[in-house]
C-alpha cells in the first residue's frame, strides 16, 4: 500500500479512547502526523488493552483490538492528578496542530480541557470532540448501545426473530470517519483564515446519519423494518442466499431489471421470463417463488460453471467468505499495514488494516 504522508509535521494528540477516536488519530498517523495518544496511568491505558480473544496470551501488551485502532502512535501515560504530568500534557498541547477527545464534560472542564477552553487558550488549534450524544449530555455510550438506540438491532437478524448485532463496532467506524471530515474541513478553513475551531461530533447522530436508506424508506413510506436475514426491502434477488450442486455457498446482488434479464437468459435454459419476475417491484412482491425457481436453477450445477457464467454476464454475486478467505486475496493484502511500536514490540507482527485511503502523487 503506498501512501503520501501529506500530514508530515503536524502533530495531533489523543485523549480519546477505545475505537472511534482512535480509528480517527490513525488516520492522520497513517498520513505522516505525529499523534501523541494520552492514556490514563491510573487505569492501566486504553481499555482496549485488555480486550483479548482467546487465542491471544494473557501476557499479550498490545491487544489485537488495541493494534486495530493505534497505527504507530507515540503512547504517553499520564495521571492528570499530578502536577508534573499536566505540565507535559499543556507542552503537547501547546504544540499541537489538532486534539481529539471524548472526554465527557464534567471530566473534560475540570482538567480545563473543554473543546472551548482549549480554543481559547490556542486559538490556531482544531479540536474534535466525541460524545455518547451530545456534549452536555452525561450518558455514555458504546457501539453496541447506538446500534440499539438507532434501530439497528431491531432490523438486523432472522425473519425467525433471532435478533443480532452488526460484528464489527461500525458505528464506532462511522463516527471515526465523521471526526477525519470534520477536521479536514476544519483545516481547510484553517489554511485560508489562520484560526482554529471546534467541531462536535456524536456518537448517536453518526449512527443516525447511517441508516440512510432504511430512514428515508420509513420517513417517507412508513415502511418498518423488519430482521430480514441478508435480504434487501427494497431490491431482489439482493441478499438472497444459495448453494451450488457441490455445495457452495453464494449471494446474488442484482440491482437492475437488465441485470436480471440477463442472467435469467443466461441459467433459464430458454424459458421465458415470468410476469411475476419482469420488474424489481414484481421480484420484491413474489420473492419466496423467485427464490424457489433461482434455487432449482443453481442446484444443479458446481459453482465454477456458476462463476463463469455469472462473470460473463456481468451478474454481482459474492461467495460468502471467512476472514481466512478474505485475508488470502491480493487485494486485502495491500490494505494490512505491519508496524512496530516505540519500545521496539513486534511479537509475531503488528498488523491491522489501513483506516487511510491510498493516495499516490504523480
Amino acid at each position: 500500500m503506498v501512501t503520501e504522508k501529506i500530514f508530515n509535521g503536524v502533530r495531533v494528540v489523543e485523549l480519546a479512547g477505545v475505537l472511534a477516536g482512535p480509528l480517527a488519530g490513525s488516520f492522520f498517523a497513517e498520513l505522516g502526523a505525529e499523534v501523541i495518544k494520552i492514556e490514563n496511568k491510573v487505569q492501566g491505558g486504553d481499555v482496549t488493552r485488555q480486550w483479548k480473544v482467546p487465542e491471544e496470551s494473557p501476557e499479550t501488551e498490545y491487544t489485537a483490538y488495541y493494534c486495530a485502532a493505534n497505527f504507530q502512535k507515540k503512547i504517553e501515560f499520564l495521571d492528570f492528578t499530578q502536577s508534573a504530568d499536566l505540565e507535559n500534557l499543556e507542552v503537547y498541547l501547546s504544540q499541537a496542530d489538532m486534539v481529539i477527545s471524548n472526554f465527557q464534560k464534567r471530566v473534560a472542564e475540570k482538567y480545563n480541557l473543554g473543546p472551548d477552553q482549549l480554543l481559547r487558550r490556542f486559538p490556531k488549534m482544531i479540536v474534535a470532540q466525541l460524545n455518547a450524544y451530545d456534549y452536555d449530555d452525561p450518558r455514555p455510550g458504546y457501539d453496541l448501545v447506538m446500534q440499539a438506540e438507532t434501530g439497528f438491532i431491531s432490523m438486523n437478524g432472522t425473519e425467525q426473530g433471532d435478533l443480532c448485532k452488526i460484528p464489527v463496532a461500525l458505528m464506532d467506524v462511522i463516527a471515526a470517519h465523521q471526526i477525519k471530515e470534520a477536521v479536514l474541513l476544519a483545516w481547510i478553513r484553517r489554511l485560508s483564515t489562520g484560526l482554529g475551531c471546534v467541531a462536535h461530533i456524536s456518537l448517536y447522530k453518526s449512527a443516525l446519519s447511517a441508516l440512510a436508506n432504511q430512514a428515508s424508506n420509513y420517513l417517507m413510506a412508513g415502511h418498518l423494518p423488519a430482521p430480514m436475514g441478508t435480504l434487501h426491502p427494497n431490491i431482489a434477488p439482493y441478499g438472497d442466499v444459495f448453494e451450488s450442486s457441490d455445495a457452495t455457498v453464494f449471494m446474488l446482488c442484482i440491482g437492475s431489471d437488465k441485470q436480471f434479464q440477463k442472467m435469467w437468459d443466461a441459467f433459464s435454459r430458454g424459458k421465458p421470463l415470468p410476469e411475476n419476475y419482469s420488474s424489481n417491484h414484481q421480484r420484491l412482491q413474489h420473492r419466496k417463488a423467485l427464490q424457489m425457481s433461482l434455487k432449482d436453477m443453481f442446484l444443479i450445477l458446481p459453482f465454477e460453471k456458476i462463476r463463469a457464467i455469472f462473470e460473463h454476464e456481468g451478474t454481482p454475486y459474492s461467495i460468502i467468505k471467512n476472514l481466512e478467505m478474505v485475508f488470502k486475496e491480493k487485494s486485502a493484502q495491500e490494505m494490512v499495514q505491519f508496524f512496530v511500536w516505540p519500545d521496539g514490540t513486534t511479537g509475531k507482527g503488528v498488523r491491522n488494516i489501513a483506516f487511510s485511503l491510498s493516495l499516490k502523487g504523480s
